[in-house]
C-alpha cells in the first residue's frame, strides 16, 4: 500500500449529523476546521463558517484580487513580477448579540443543511435562546441573508442586535516561529485597500473600497439592525438582515454603491422565507443530476455531498472566474487557479452541471490574450502557454521548476475541453474560442519540443516539469509526452481553421512519434528518462516530523532522489487508460506506490482511480477514503487554511471514475462498474448530452436508469446497450 498514506476512518470524524446535515457541537464546533466545513458561499461569495476570531478575515470574492510586486534579489528574464493576490474584502457578515448587556460568545451547536443550502446556529445560553439562520443566495450572487430568532426565558430580559461593515484586513498572519509554508497566502505589511465611500443612511451602512493597483471596487452594504428588543418571559422575535456585495474592476464608487442597494432592497422585499425557498429551488434541481448515496454508509453519504455542495459553492458561473485552489473558504494558494481547476474539478461539473464547466472554459478561453504573454515571456516566438497559477491569467509564480515548467497545463485544459465537448454535445464552445484556444497551445508543443535523430527521430519534449512537483525539469515526463500527444492529435482534428498550412500535419507527426520512456528492468514506462537513475528517497527513515518534504528540504535535495509528492505516471494511467494494457497499470501502479508520499492531497483519488482500473477494489477504497476525508478529518492538518477543493472534486471522480469505471471515449458513454465491498452499494447521477441518467451498484450487479431524456446508447464493459425507460441491469466488471 502507498507510502505514507494518512489513515481515514470514517468512525473517527469531528462531525456528526445525517447524510444532508453536517453538524458540529461542544468541543468538535471548537475545532480549528471549523470555519472552512461551515463556508457557505455561491460561487462569487465565499463566508467562513462560525468559530472564526473575532478580527481575523472572514468573507473573500471569486475574482477579487490585487497585483502585488515579487520582489527577487537574483531575477532573471521572464520571471514573474507580480501576483495576484486574493485578499479578505470588507465584512458586512458579523452580526453582534447581547443580552443584558452581555455579549453572546457562544459558539452553541452548528448545522449546515447540504440540501437546502443553509447554515444554523443555535446558542442556549443563560436560560435565552438564539437561533440564527443564514444562506448566501445561488440565485442572486450578490446577496447574505440572515434571520435570527430571540426567545427570552423564564424572565422578562432585553436583546443587543447590531450590524456593521468592519473594514478589510490583510492576510492573517504567520503563527509566530511557524515553519515557512508557500502554501500561504504571506501576510501583507500595509493593507493594499483604499477607503472611497462610507455609507450611513436610511438604515444601510456600508462602504466601498478598492485596491489600487488591479482596480478593483468593493461594495459591502448591510441593512441596520433594531438595536435593542425588549422580550417577555418565553417570548420570540425573528429579525431579518441583508447584506450585499458588488464588485467590479474599475468604475465609479457612487455607481456600484447604488447598484449594491438595489440589490439589497429587492432582496429586503422578497423576505427571508422566499430567498430560502429559491435557494431550495436552485439546490433541488442541482441534486437531480448530481446527488450521490451510499446506503450502507452514511457518513460516506455525508462526506461526498458535502464535497458536491462545496464545490458548486466555490464555482464561478459567469466566464469571469473559475475554481481556485481553496475555493472562497480561506488564505491559501493565495487564491490561485491551478491546473487541478480543469483536471480534477472541471469533470465534476463535465457530468453533473455542464454550465458551469462551460463557464470555467470560458473563463481560461479569455486568458487566451495573457497565455499568448507568458508563451513569449517562457521565449517561445508562438502559441500560447497557459500559467501554472494565476487569477487574473498572467503567471504568478516566483519558482519556475515547480511552476512555469510544468507545461502540462496546456494539454490539461485541452483535455477539458475535449470531454466537455463529447460528454455534453455543445459544440458552439470551439467557435467562440474554444479551437482557436487549442490550436495556441498545440504550438507550444511544436516549439518546445523536436524530433530527436540519436533516438530515430522520436518527437521529445526536454526540461519540463510534470504533476509531480519533486521531480522537477526532466525530459521525457511520461504524462506530459502523453498528454501532449493526444492534445496535437485533438488540435490537428478540431481546429483546422485556426491552423497555418502543414500545421496539422506536423502535430499528427509529432504525436505519432511521441517518445514515451521505458524501463525495461521493471517492465513499466518510467516517470520520466532519469527517474530510475536516481537513488530513492529513504522514506522509512525520514521522521514523520519532516514530512511534508517540501516544509523541511531544499528543492534540490529532493529532486536528486527518487521520490513523488503526488500522482505523475500514475495519473496518466487514469487519465489516457486506453494507452496502457491492463497488466502495465497494475506494474505501474505496484512500482509507483512505493516511491511516493502523498504529500498533495491531489494524491490519493487519482491512486483510487487505478487501483479501481485494474479491479483492487480493497486498494481504491482506502485511497478514497482518504481523498473524501481530506477536509472533513483535517488528514493533512492545514484545513484550516480553506478546504482543498481538487481534493473534494477527486473524492467524485474516485467513485464515479474510478469505482463506477465511467469515461467518455470518443463521443460515446462507457462504464466499467466494479464491486467494492468494503463501501456496500454505491449509486450517483450524472448528464450526457441532455440525458440525466442514474447508475446504482449493489452485490455484483449495476442497474442504469434513464431519469429524464431520450433513450442512449452506452457501453458497459466493452457491450453497447440501449438505455431507453427501462432500467438495464448488468453484472459488475469484477
Amino acid at each position: 500500500m502507498g507510502s505514507r498514506l494518512p489513515e481515514a476512518a470514517f468512525e473517527a470524524g469531528s462531525f456528526t449529523g445525517d447524510g444532508w446535515h453536517l453538524v458540529a457541537e461542544g468541543a468538535a464546533a471548537r475545532a480549528p476546521h471549523v470555519p472552512s466545513a461551515f463556508v457557505l458561499g455561491n460561487g462569487f461569495i465565499g463566508i467562513r463558517g462560525p468559530g472564526e476570531a473575532a478580527d481575523a478575515p472572514r468573507v473573500y470574492l471569486n475574482g477579487v484580487f490585487e497585483q502585488v510586486p515579487i520582489d527577487y534579489h537574483e531575477g532573471a528574464f521572464g520571471y514573474a513580477r507580480v501576483s495576484d493576490t486574493r485578499l479578505a474584502v470588507a465584512d458586512a457578515s458579523r452580526i453582534s448579540v447581547a443580552f443584558g448587556g452581555v455579549p453572546v460568545t457562544e459558539i452553541g451547536r452548528i448545522t449546515l443543511d447540504i440540501r437546502a443550502g443553509q447554515l444554523f446556529q443555535e446558542i442556549d445560553e443563560d436560560g435565552v435562546s438564539i437561533r440564527i439562520e443564514r444562506l448566501v443566495s445561488f440565485a442572486r450572487s450578490g446577496v447574505i441573508a440572515t434571520r435570527i430568532t430571540l426567545t427570552a426565558g423564564a424572565a422578562a430580559g432585553t436583546f443587543s442586535v447590531s450590524t456593521g461593515v468592519a473594514g478589510p484586513d490583510r492576510a492573517a498572519p504567520a503563527a509566530e516561529g511557524a515553519i515557512y509554508d508557500p502554501r500561504i497566502t504571506p501576510e501583507l505589511a500595509l493593507s493594499p485597500w483604499h477607503e472611497e465611500r462610507v455609507i450611513a443612511d436610511c438604515g444601510v451602512t456600508g462602504r466601498v473600497d478598492r485596491l489600487a493597483r488591479s482596480g478593483y471596487a468593493v461594495a459591502a452594504l448591510v441593512s441596520d439592525a433594531p438595536g435593542d428588543v425588549l422580550l417577555a418571559a418565553g417570548e420570540s422575535r425573528s429579525i431579518e438582515i441583508i447584506a450585499v456585495y458588488r464588485a467590479e474592476r474599475g468604475g465609479e464608487a457612487e455607481t456600484l454603491a447604488q447598484a449594491a442597494r438595489a440589490d439589497l432592497a429587492a432582496a429586503q422585499g422578497a423576505g427571508y422565507a422566499a430567498l430560502a425557498a429559491e435557494q431550495a429551488d436552485w439546490l433541488a434541481a442541482f441534486w437531480a443530476d448530481a446527488d450521490v448515496s451510499f446506503p450502507d454508509n452514511a457518513v460516506a453519504e455525508q462526506a461526498l455531498r458535502h464535497a458536491l455542495f462545496q464545490l458548486a459553492q466555490a464555482a464561478g458561473r459567469d466566464g469571469k472566474t473559475s475554481v481556485a485552489a481553496k475555493g472562497q473558504t480561506g488564505e491559501g494558494y493565495e487564491g490561485h487557479v491551478f491546473w487541478d481547476a480543469d483536471s480534477y474539478v472541471l469533470p465534476v461539473f463535465v457530468y453533473t452541471q455542464p454550465e458551469t464547466a462551460r463557464a470555467m472554459l470560458a473563463w481560461r478561453i479569455s486568458k487566451l490574450a495573457a497565455a499568448r504573454d507568458n508563451a513569449r515571456a517562457m521565449g517561445h516566438v508562438q502559441g500560447a502557454l497557459y500559467p501554472w497559477r494565476s487569477i487574473d491569467g498572467h503567471e504568478c509564480s516566483a519558482f519556475f521548476p515547480a511552476g512555469p515548467a510544468q507545461y502540462h497545463i496546456n494539454a490539461d485544459i485541452a483535455y477539458a475541453l475535449k470531454l466537455y465537448v463529447e460528454t455534453s454535445g455543445d459544440t458552439s464552445i470551439l467557435s467562440e474560442g474554444g479551437a482557436e484556444m487549442l490550436a495556441e497551445t498545440a504550438r507550444i508543443w511544436l516549439d518546445a519540443g523536436y524530433h530527436d535523430p540519436a533516438r530515430g527521430g522520436a518527437f521529445v519534449i526536454n526540461k519540463v516539469t510534470g504533476p509531480d512537483e519533486y521531480t522537477a525539469l526532466v525530459d521525457n515526463n511520461l504524462y506530459t509526452n502523453l498528454m501532449a500527444a493526444a492534445h496535437l492529435r485533438h488540435a490537428a482534428a478540431v481546429a483546422g481553421a485556426h491552423l497555418r498550412p502543414g500545421e496539422a500535419e506536423a502535430m499528427n507527426r509529432a504525436a505519432d512519434a511521441m517518445f514515451l520512456p521505458m524501463d525495461d528492468a521493471r517492465g513499466i514506462y518510467a516517470q520520466d528518462d532519469s527517474f530510475f537513475a536516481k537513488a530513492p528517497w529513504p522514506i522509512a527513515e525520514t521522521p514523520e516530523a519532516h514530512f511534508p518534504l517540501l516544509l523541511h528540504f531544499h528543492p534540490l535535495a529532493i529532486y536528486r532522489k527518487r521520490v513523488c509528492k503526488q500522482a505523475d505516471a500514475v495519473l496518466a494511467t487514469v487519465f489516457l487508460r486506453d494507452a496502457f494494457a491492463p497488466a502495465m497499470r497494475e506494474r505501474m501502479l505496484a512500482e509507483y506506490e512505493g516511491v511516493t508520499v502523498h504529500d498533495s492531497t491531489l494524491s490519493a483519488s487519482a491512486f483510487a482511480c487505478a487501483a479501481a482500473s485494474v479491479g483492487d477494489a480493497a486498494k481504491a477504497y482506502r485511497y478514497w477514503r482518504v481523498s473524501l476525508l481530506t477536509d472533513l478529518s483535517n488528514l493533512f492538518g492545514n484545513s484550516d487554511h480553506g478546504l482543498h477543493m481538487a481534493a473534494l472534486a477527486g473524492a467524485w471522480n474516485g467513485l464515479a471514475l474510478g469505482f463506477g469505471g465511467l469515461r467518455t471515449i470518443d463521443g460515446r458513454l462507457d462504464f466499467s462498474p466494479i464491486a467494492v465491498p468494503d463501501l456496500g452499494s454505491y449509486s450517483f447521477r450524472i448528464r450526457f448530452r441532455g440525458r440525466s441518467i442514474s447508475v446504482a451498484v449493489a452485490g455484483d450487479e449495476v442497474s442504469y436508469r434513464l431519469l429524464s431524456g431520450d433513450p442512449v446508447a452506452l457501453w458497459h464493459g466493452g457491450t453497447e446497450l440501449l438505455l431507453g425507460r427501462a432500467p438495464l441491469q448488468c453484472k459488475v466488471v469484477a
